[in-house]
């Protein structure tokens, strides 16, 4: 690349008008490094016309595509990108002041760095902190076992990558059925990769709870089983997948089943929890919810969501 822009930010939105222009604003809102913010419109029903009005700004350039899923847009955000580093923010995510500075100086300081990860926080949509998420240093091995518990370490809302890492490891995948989890696909290859993570300390992004989470829908559900099938065809060519495939499985059936029983769909969360123990029988917890659901199910119809007492929620963001 030639350009002097040093670090390309690439927001992929669809139907995200209600935050993209602040999620966009956070992001010109950095000082100390040359940058560019590349926006791409995933083939909204209509265009925001918040990413519109960003066009007067020189350092942003605004892409339209046919509607294909988060991690086509990604990679097409990259594609058009011209800095030799990545960084990314989902449409309602918020860029914390000095972040690009920060961890460009981090890549500067460690050029045998491939990325560089950080800190980041967790708030409502209406500002109210809700808690923050410390990392560690860890190599990819550590980090892969931590992501198939489900205690991810390194996330899109804190990852800057050279470009050509993100080349080498094949960039995110397109398929559709993965939205939602996009990231922990690519993740999963990126710790095999060999690839050298550097942990620079402090929050650098916030993610955002409000009621449309794409991460409390339905078919985000169903991500996590295309996940699992992207997980077993890549534990065929990397023992270190294989190694922690099982508990993966748990992971994505356990979070299942909470969902099924938070949303009073008794009848679905039990065969969850019944996979979940199948593929990892040494979670404690999962025994509890296996009989709760069981019980739940005998029983009428409760009017609202089932209580759930004693669950845990989902601790990786994913938008």
């Amino acid at each position: 690349m030639t350009s002097d822009v040093q670090v390309s930010v690439i927001l992929p939105y669809f139907e995200g008008e209600r935050w993209v222009g602040r999620s966009a604003e956070s992001v010109l809102n950095q000082a100390g490094v040359p940058f560019e913010l590349v926006v791409v419109d995933d083939g909204s029903g209509m265009p925001a016309e918040s990413a519109a009005r960003l066009l007067s700004d020189s350092r942003v350039r605004c892409f339209r595509i046919p509607h294909a899923g988060k991690g086509a847009a990604l990679n097409f955000g990259v594609r058009q990108g011209r800095a030799e580093l990545l960084c990314f923010i989902d449409q309602d995510d918020i860029m914390l002041p000095g972040r690009l500075e920060r961890q460009v100086r981090a890549m500067r300081s460690n050029r045998y760095a491939d990325a560089v990860y950080s800190d980041y926080e967790r708030v409502f949509d209406d500002g109210r902190f809700i808690d923050r998420f410390v990392s560690r240093q860890a190599a990819g091995s550590e980090c892969l076992r931590a992501m198939a518990t489900d205690l991810a370490l390194v996330t899109m809302q804190t990852i800057m990558i050279r470009r050509d890492a993100f080349r080498r490891i094949g960039g995110f995948s397109e398929d559709p059925a993965l939205t939602g989890l996009d990231d922990a696909e690519f993740f999963a290859r990126l710790f095999v990769s060999g690839a050298n993570l550097h942990y620079e300390p402090g929050a650098v992004q916030q993610w955002v709870r409000h009621e449309s989470n794409y991460s409390q829908s339905e078919p985000f559900q169903d991500a996590r089983l295309a996940l699992i099938g992207h997980l077993r065809e890549l534990a065929g060519r990397h023992p270190q997948i294989a190694a922690v495939l099982g508990r993966f499985t748990h992971d994505v059936h356990y979070m299942r089943g909470l969902y099924f029983l938070e949303n009073d769909r008794r009848k679905k969360a039990f065969p969850e929890f019944l996979q979940a123990l199948r593929s990892y029988p040494f979670f404690p917890n999962t025994y509890y919810l296996l009989l709760k659901s069981w019980l739940l199910r005998l029983e009428p119809a409760a009017a609202g969501r089932t209580p759930s007492a004693g669950t845990r929620e989902e601790d990786a963001p994913r938008g």
